[in-house]
């Protein structure tokens, strides 16, 4: 348990270790992420077959291309975004961290970045639930909110910043004061993002 009692020694301990172990994280992560596609796909499906029904102009044929081409798309566009994150993500945190004094190598840093992908698979149940409402929410034509989701989301990202703080203290060997700065403008560009896609959502009326 010291994955989530004790993310510094754990990560620390992890410096020695494969990067396979790392990366195998991130796929389990990313391999979630597009779970949670297939999960709400049938609904969101279902709902495009409707639309294009009643705007008409297309044959059964290229309607079913069109739906499964978009299938395949909400599949796999998950899984890639998963891994770019993750290489943005570090990439910031090392950036940031060289204007700390920070040392040592992006592959270091990459690698433990990796274990803070531990939080989205440990949350995903939650996710992949509200993922699902949300879709029926808006299939059927009821009011639906993402603030549930949003709430949750932050959250995660939240735990998530513990383990880059972590992931910089041991990779990057920086002081855990000047790690959490680092980790904390990370998440709270997250969070201006987040907020920004609420109020987006409450303006045009689905939150």
């Amino acid at each position: 348990m010291e994955v989530i009692t004790n993310p510094d020694s754990f990560l620390r301990k992890r410096l020695e270790k494969r990067f396979w172990e790392a990366f195998t994280v991130v796929i389990v992560a990313a391999v979630i992420s597009s779970l949670a596609s297939y999960v709400v796909a049938p609904i969101i499906l279902e709902n495009m077959r409707e639309r294009i029904s009643e705007v008409g102009g297309l044959t059964e044929e290229q309607i079913e291309a069109m739906l499964n081409m978009t299938y395949f798309g909400m599949l796999l566009s998950p899984f890639i975004a998963t891994l770019v994150f993750w290489l943005i993500i570090s990439a910031i945190l090392y950036v940031l961290s060289a204007l700390f004094g920070g040392e040592g190598s992006f592959g270091n840093l990459t690698k433990l970045v990796a274990y803070s992908y531990i939080p989205v698979i440990i949350l995903s149940p939650i996710s992949i639930y509200l993922s699902y409402e949300t879709a029926q929410q808006i299939f059927y034509g009821l009011k639906s909110s993402l603030l549930p989701n949003a709430i949750l989301g932050i959250a995660t990202t939240l735990w998530q910043a513990v383990y880059w703080t972590f992931a910089v203290k041991n990779a990057r060997n920086l002081d855990l004061r000047n790690s959490a700065i680092v980790a904390g403008i990370v998440f709270i560009a997250y969070i201006l993002l987040t907020m920004s896609s609420l109020v987006f959502s409450s303006l045009s009326g689905t939150l």
